[in-house]
């Protein structure tokens, strides 16, 4: 079952939308994690 869902992923990937989903989703996950980061050097 587990590969089904793995195929699935892949076959959604490669399609434009699932690209373009997926470079947002990275870009909002590196911002949260550079806001963290900052909150972290300003707080210590």
């Amino acid at each position: 079952m587990l590969f089904g869902y793995l195929r699935t992923l892949r076959n959604y990937l490669k399609t434009p939308k699932g690209r373009h989903d997926t470079f947002d989703y990275l870009k909002a996950l590196m911002l949260v994690v550079l806001t963290t980061l900052i909150l972290v050097v300003i707080l210590k």
